[in-house]
């Protein structure tokens, strides 16, 4: 081939393909307007979720048990009967108190009418004031034997009362200690009783957020039995003292009861912070990282892309904080920009017309 052949050639190849470039359609794109908005921070926490209430039930006097009315896994109500002691001597020792308070009732009425008889004696000079004084010091030791024998009755109707035990709180009985025909003495332990509906989800919240807490826009509770499920949530209680790792305990009450919240198990924390701050938000999918690490995105004017280097802050629910770079309305590129470069022609689309 000769030399002006091949010249020819190539002058050929170089005007189909600048006919082939001029003739290509612009990239299709699609946009999204910047707007200014309230910075919006996200942070998750791990924890555990815990009963409000958990006690370890014992007895609090000494006898044998006769009648258990719940075992393992039964659930209670407030005030239900748990378990009943022998009360037979306990009966017998309350009749007896009883029976105190019904004599001492006697000797106080006696000692009274024996004073008032003196009084109207003493009005006719039959009797002296010392034998008033002893009897109006009788009174009044009978009175004090009354109140005496009252106290030991009451005390007696107590112990009668020990020899049952009832629920303090609904729950659920996770553990029993004690069987039918067994001795307990007083403060052995029998059951132990868990609440299923006040619990709380306690996580560590770091020190660096413990000034960001006032900005808590919402609580959701997300718990790991059931990870497609998220309950709405508050802050119960903060514990203002820190430990050896820098975190302070943060207790969270759900705003809906749940039968997923189970104690014991594990939940995760989605917390959403909103700061004063306004400023710029660039969408996730916007976000182009250059080899040296810088970041980038494209807007698009007048059809054709321009490449912006920003400068990023904290990334928020919505996307990443723009502190340089890139200002409110101005058209940034989420589809597309990886087939951008500095001014290429485009068409802004929608998504569902645009090519993957």
């Amino acid at each position: 081939m000769t030399i002006q052949r091949q010249f020819y050639l190539c002058v050929v190849t170089c005007i189909v393909s600048l006919q082939l470039h001029a003739q290509s359609p612009d990239i299709r794109v699609v946009t999204q307007k910047l707007k200014s908005t309230a910075l919006t921070t996200e942070l998750v926490l791990s924890g555990t979720i815990n009963p409000l209430h958990q006690a370890e039930l014992s007895v609090a006097t000494e006898a044998l048990v006769t009648k258990l009315h719940v075992d393992v896994g039964s659930q209670v109500k407030a005030g239900d009967l748990l378990l009943e002691l022998d009360d037979v001597l306990a009966k017998q020792l309350h009749l007896g108190a009883l029976a105190q308070v019904a004599a001492a009732q006697v000797t106080v009425k006696e000692a009274q009418r024996v004073l008032n008889e003196g009084l109207r004696l003493k009005q006719q000079k039959h009797v002296t004031q010392s034998e008033i004084s002893l009897r109006e010091s009788n009174l009044t030791i009978a009175k004090a034997q009354l109140e005496q024998a009252k106290a030991d009755a009451q005390i007696a109707k107590t112990r009668l009362a020990y020899h049952k035990l009832y629920a303090p709180f609904a729950g659920v009985v996770s553990a029993r200690w004690t069987d039918l025909g067994q001795w307990l003495s007083e403060g052995d332990q029998v059951f132990t009783l868990v609440s299923l509906d006040n619990v709380r989800l306690d996580v560590r919240l770091p020190q660096e957020q413990l000034a960001n807490i006032e900005n808590i826009q919402s609580v959701q509770i997300q718990p790991d039995t059931q990870p497609t499920l998220k309950i709405a949530g508050r802050i119960d209680t903060l514990v203002p003292v820190g430990d050896g790792s820098r975190s302070f305990l943060l207790r969270l009450a759900s705003q809906q009861s749940s039968s997923a919240l189970l104690p014991g198990t594990s939940a995760q924390a989605h917390f959403v912070f909103e700061h004063s701050k306004i400023a710029v938000v660039l969408p996730r999918d916007a976000l182009l990282r250059n080899a040296d690490g810088n970041y980038t995105a494209f807007i698009v004017k007048d059809g054709i892309a321009k490449r912006r280097r920003v400068t990023l802050g904290p990334a928020g629910q919505d996307g990443y904080l723009v502190e340089e770079g890139l200002e409110p309305g101005e058209q940034v590129v989420i589809r597309g920009n990886e087939l951008l470069s500095e001014g290429s022609a485009v068409t802004i689309t929608n998504k569902s017309s645009l090519t993957p």
